[in-house]
């Protein structure tokens, strides 16, 4: 039986996290562009800290996958 590394479902979590973010960010900079000026706190929180926590967590997945490719020494 194979085991999958942690690595290898983190990645494409991440990327959501991450595009999520992303989101959230480019509808803050269009609503403050457009006028608005009192945003939720939900949408600058969720560009704030999804798009650093998704860039974070696919750095984990990076370092599990290369751990896992590389010959044992």
């Amino acid at each position: 039986m194979t085991r999958s590394a942690p690595g290898g479902k983190l990645m494409p979590l991440s990327m959501v996290i991450f595009a999520l973010g992303l989101v959230a960010l480019a509808v803050i900079f269009s609503l403050y562009a457009s006028g608005a000026g009192d945003l939720p706190l939900w949408l600058n929180l969720a560009g704030v800290i999804l798009t650093p926590v998704g860039l974070a967590l696919g750095l984990v997945a990076v370092y599990f996958q290369v751990r896992r490719r590389s010959p044992e020494a």
